[in-house]
């Protein structure tokens, strides 16, 4: 009986059976069919028809009346559903790190919303994962491996770090030769990179740990820490993204360029017992084919 009702709704605002029939691509014939059912089960008539058109009688202009609103809700419910589910149009919900977001997943991000224009963001910058259970985020975007089974977690690339200076500062200090030398020097340390695990570019099982005897600044974010460093206060260990325009254009220097730092592993999570949009998947089904770090 609903979808007939439907169906019946649809032939009154259509005007026609040959319209409606057009329309829905039904057959004129299986429309008048399903009418007289509806008329069956009402035990009324509700159409007048004749060979061209029709007149609503008063039973059929009051189920019209009252049923019409509720079915094109019940269609509007469908359509944003399907759309929904076509994983094209709706709002997805991101957390990611601060850094990460400028110096990686921006210009990536900006390509899918112009490719994607339907598709809504809401970006939330941090560096807090337990921000995460409470934000109803669809999906974050973490460095490193997030230590709880809860979690849906899928490597979208890796990160290299380096030892970086000013050339400024370099010249100040004499060669070094080994990651111990570094006791030597002015060291900026960042969290999360406090402890320094380095590793032989050409042997990466020659490994060494450093622990900084003296900071000379210590602090929680890589970009400041950066900008210390070009300010020709320290030698940094940080994320090769964070620093790859300034090593280009000169402004900072590889320093002890045969050792390197831990990799940093980026991943898109998500809570295990929630279902990933198709929405939601399609974007990091891109990011992780379209990053670059």
């Amino acid at each position: 009986m609903h979808d007939n009702i439907s169906l019946f709704v649809a032939v009154v605002e259509a005007g026609s059976f040959k319209s409606a029939s057009q329309i829905l691509k039904v057959p004129s014939s299986t429309i008048g069919r399903r009418i007289k059912a509806l008329e069956d089960e009402f035990a009324c008539k509700l159409l007048n028809r004749n060979s061209h058109t029709f007149e609503m009688t008063r039973e059929g202009k009051k189920l019209y009346e009252e049923a019409c609103f509720h079915v094109n809700a019940i269609d509007s419910v469908v359509s944003e559903l399907l759309d929904d589910v076509s994983g094209n149009k709706g709002l997805i919900k991101l957390l990611a790190p601060i850094n990460l977001v400028a110096s990686s997943l921006q210009e990536p991000l900006s390509r899918y919303l112009k490719d994607n224009p339907e598709i809504e963001l809401e970006l939330e910058l941090s560096n807090a994962l337990t921000n995460f259970y409470a934000s109803n985020a669809d999906i974050a975007i973490r460095v490193g491996k997030q230590d709880d089974s809860d979690l849906t977690q899928l490597k979208l690339g890796t990160i290299k770090t380096v030892l970086v200076a000013s050339p400024s500062y370099m010249k100040t200090i004499d060669i070094l030769k080994a990651p111990q030398d570094l006791d030597r020097t002015s060291v900026i340390v960042t969290a999360p990179l406090m402890v320094w695990e380095l590793y032989q570019s050409t042997d990466l099982l020659n490994k060494t740990t450093f622990h900084a005897k003296q900071k000379r600044i210590k602090l929680n974010d890589l970009n400041v820490a950066k900008r210390f460093t070009m300010n020709d206060l320290g030698i940094a260990l940080l994320p090769l993204t964070e620093v790859k325009t300034e090593l280009e254009q000169g402004l900072l220097v590889r320093v002890l360029p045969d050792w390197q730092g831990k990799d940093r592993d980026v991943y898109a999570i998500w809570y295990r017992r929630q279902l990933l949009s198709k929405r939601a998947s399609k974007l990091v089904d891109y990011l992780k084919h379209n990053l670059v770090f």
